[in-house]
């Protein structure tokens, strides 16, 4: 299947070609001087949690609250709780190889669940945003399916990774490609910036995405850059679909 995740990590040969700037020397300088520190508990990661889980339920239990109510209130409400836990596990472990049991969070992983959200949702507060909007919508192009983003804040788009480490060059080309599919959208308004958000550690980073696309580019605009991208993409796709 060809999504995000498979686009970012593997191509390296058009990546190369169409992005030849963002590197492992490019991942290094940005995580030293572009990368900042939100003020908040970190969270650290106990061996008694199933990290992805976790992570998935905390932010689909932000996505609910934001607005509306708070996270303790989703908690404490089993009902809801386990209606997120188990649309979650849906997500994620598509196979569908688990049972019911494992739809129950342990104590350890209810304390992450509130941490984690608690300090997505301050992240989201401080920018004072005017439209926030939970996996907004791609659409897709040649061979790539709709997708869905993590979360815009009015005119930034923010890839949020719940780990315990520093980004890597594939959280930068997964964002990239969100951002193509949006630049090529003729019925939606490209944003003009955009990000990476940890809620685990507080690390984030925030750039102007014409910016970001020259530096990684040698000088190229979103529009071209991004266009370019996406149709060598789609030959590469098609090409290895014939043989």
């Amino acid at each position: 299947m060809i999504n995000e995740r498979v686009i970012a990590e593997k191509f390296s040969s058009i990546w190369k070609v169409s992005f030849p700037f963002l590197n492992s020397n490019f991942m290094r300088v940005f995580n030293e001087s572009q990368v900042h520190k939100f003020e908040q508990l970190e969270v650290s990661m106990p061996n008694d949690i199933r990290y992805d889980l976790v992570a998935e339920c905390a932010f689909n239990i932000v996505a609910k609250s934001y607005n509306n109510c708070s996270v303790d209130d989703v908690v404490s409400n089993s009902e809801i709780l386990n209606a997120i836990v188990k649309y979650t596990a849906k997500s994620i472990w598509i196979s569908g190889n688990y049972d019911r049991a494992e739809l129950i969070l342990n104590k350890s992983e209810i304390d992450q669940v509130i941490k984690l959200a608690n300090n997505f949702l301050g992240f989201i507060a401080s920018h004072n945003a005017t439209k926030v909007d939970f996996k907004p919508s791609l659409k897709g192009f040649g061979f790539i399916p709709d997708l869905e983003g993590d979360v815009s804040i009015d005119n930034i788009l923010y890839e949020v990774k719940t780990v315990k480490r520093r980004f890597k060059t594939s959280d930068l080309k997964q964002l990239s490609i969100y951002l193509a599919l949006r630049q090529v959208d003729d019925n939606n308004k490209s944003w003009e910036y955009a990000g990476l958000y940890n809620p685990r550690t507080g690390a984030y980073s925030k750039f102007k995405v014409g910016s970001f696309v020259s530096s990684i580019t040698g000088g190229k605009t979103p529009n071209e850059a991004f266009s370019d991208f996406l149709d060598s993409l789609v030959r590469d796709i098609q090409v290895d679909s014939k043989f």
